[in-house]
């Protein structure tokens, strides 16, 4: 009874998760424009539509439509690791109606380990604020015969070689994955995607041994029999699936997290931005935009202008280490 009881809390779970994408996604922003409003504010996301980022993204510009006299659209500019999206808006005019959707992966990783980014976070973008945290899972097929992280070794014996996939190169899944060959000592193959959905789709096929994905990519698939997770890449338990242990726990240290944060160009006004970044404080106080951010996998968080640009120097950093003792460079 208790396996049952657990698949029917893990069930009602994705249901909400599946639901409040489905709402987010349906929804055009214009129809939360509140009447009057004067200006049109774009919110960048450097990724693919859908999957949790996307979805953070929306619900953030729907809560901000809701609270504003701005009208907040989302557009998708993904590519080149996001960079892409990044580029298009560190050459907007500083005027607050130009922001990006930053992540651990642009904002940390990819600057500790790609030398010729065409952008820097420290120079050429200004924090507003930091709003939600969480952590990626490494998730199998459910035919494989791996239980728990530490069983990737033998598998590796076996195989020889594992392949691992992602939602791209020079993303957190990327370091991470990199990370856990090194201290198994086992040979794992990098596969980078556009994106994390299709990376899991191999992973179902047969196409590659593990991923190192964003939970809500993964969990229909766990719900449906057809994935099992092994691990969660971030500080604490992940809430979706509480007991699943950590990397840490797993025997693996890695205390580091995801984020998502929303940022502008370097030379927004600081009025600008300290009143927005103290609508999205208010915001991640407010039960039902919790709620919502708790059912895409993340856990609400508040970190001001000043505290995201400490963070993000400070993951520069621990990135840089990580990835020398890993071996990692993009060229």
């Amino acid at each position: 009874m208790q396996f049952e009881e657990k698949q029917m809390i893990q069930r009602r779970i994705l249901l909400r998760q599946a639901a409040a994408l489905g709402a987010l996604t349906a929804l055009p922003p214009a129809l939360h424009a509140q009447s009057g409003s004067t200006k049109v504010v774009k919110i960048v996301v450097p990724t693919a539509a859908g999957g949790s980022v996307d979805s953070a993204g929306r619900l953030l510009a729907d809560a901000l439509n809701r609270a504003q006299m701005e009208r907040f659209i989302i557009e998708n500019r993904a590519g080149a690791g996001g960079s892409i999206g990044i580029q298009s808006v560190v050459k907007s005019p500083a005027d607050g109606q130009t922001l990006v959707l930053g992540i651990a992966a642009t904002m940390s990783v990819q600057p500790a380990i790609h030398p010729g980014l065409p952008y820097n976070p420290a120079r050429d973008l200004a924090p507003i604020a930091m709003f939600a945290q969480g952590g990626l899972v490494v998730a199998v097929a459910a035919s494989s015969r791996c239980r728990a992280i530490k069983d990737l070794v033998a598998l590796a014996k076996e195989k020889k070689e594992l392949t691992y996939g992602t939602g791209g190169q020079g993303t957190f899944g990327h370091l991470t994955g990199e990370i856990i060959k090194s201290d198994l000592g086992i040979e794992m193959r990098h596969i980078p995607y556009r994106g994390a959905s299709p990376a899991v789709t191999d992973l179902i096929g047969g196409l590659s041994d593990l991923c190192v994905v964003d939970a809500f990519s993964v969990a229909p698939h766990v719900q449906s029999g057809k994935a099992r997770i092994l691990a969660i890449a971030g500080p604490n338990r992940h809430p979706t699936f509480p007991k699943v242990p950590t990397l840490t726990e797993a025997g693996i240290p890695f205390s580091r997290g995801t984020w998502v944060g929303l940022f502008a160009p370097a030379a927004i006004h600081p009025e600008i931005a300290s009143s927005l970044s103290s609508k999205i404080e208010k915001l991640t106080a407010t039960p039902d935009f919790r709620s919502h951010l708790q059912a895409l996998g993340f856990v609400p968080t508040f970190l001001g202008s000043q505290a995201t640009r400490d963070l993000v120097a400070a993951e520069i950093e621990e990135w840089k280490l990580a990835a020398q003792a890993a071996n990692v460079r993009m060229e």
